[in-house]
C-alpha cells in the first residue's frame, strides 16, 4: 500500500511537472556559497513544528538565539516523514523583523527540500517573527519558532 502511495505521488509530481503545473525553483548556487555570513543556522520544518539539529521542538524553553549584530542564515530543511500525509505538503517560512521588514524563503518541499533566508540581527533583545505562510498540515506548530526570535 505504501509502495503504491509512493507511485502515485511521484507520477502525479511530474505530471503536473510536465504540464507545466509545478514550478521547481532553481536558485544560484554560487550566490548561496559566495554570501559570506557570520552564523549559520539549520532549522528543520515539519508538520510537528520548528526542530533543532537535536530534534528538538522549538518552543518557549528552547528560544533561538543569536548574537546581536550578526549577518545571519537561516536554512530551512524539509523535513517531513515519507510515510505522513504531510509529505506532500508545501512550506513557506517569512521572518519578520520588529523593524518592519519581512523575509521569505523559496517554498520548501519534497522535490526542493532546502531553503534560506539571510538577514542582520539587531541589537540585543530584538525580537523577530518566524512562521509559515501557507496553509500546510501542522500549521499551527509552524506558526513562530517557539516564540518569537531572541536576538
Amino acid at each position: 500500500m505504501k509502495d503504491q502511495f509512493m507511485k502515485s505521488l511521484m507520477l502525479a509530481s511530474a505530471l503536473a511537472f510536465l504540464s507545466g503545473g509545478l514550478h521547481v525553483p532553481i536558485a544560484n548556487a554560487s550566490a548561496i556559497i559566495s554570501e559570506k555570513v557570520d552564523v549559520e543556522i539549520t532549522v528543520k520544518v515539519n508538520q510537528k513544528g520548528f526542530i533543532d539539529q537535536k530534534g528538538k521542538t522549538f518552543d518557549e524553553k528552547n528560544i533561538l538565539k543569536i548574537p546581536k549584530d550578526k549577518l545571519v542564515r537561516i536554512t530551512f530543511v524539509f523535513d517531513e516523514n515519507l510515510t505522513s500525509l504531510a509529505y506532500g505538503d508545501t512550506h513557506q517560512v517569512a521572518i519578520t523583523g520588529a523593524e518592519g521588514w519581512t523575509k521569505e524563503t523559496q517554498k520548501i518541499w519534497a522535490l526542493n527540500q532546502r531553503a534560506h533566508v539571510i538577514f542582520q540581527s539587531g541589537n540585543k533583545g530584538t525580537q523577530y517573527r518566524a512562521y509559515c505562510i501557507l496553509d500546510c498540515i501542522g500549521m499551527e506548530h509552524l506558526n513562530n519558532l517557539g516564540h518569537p526570535l531572541d536576538f
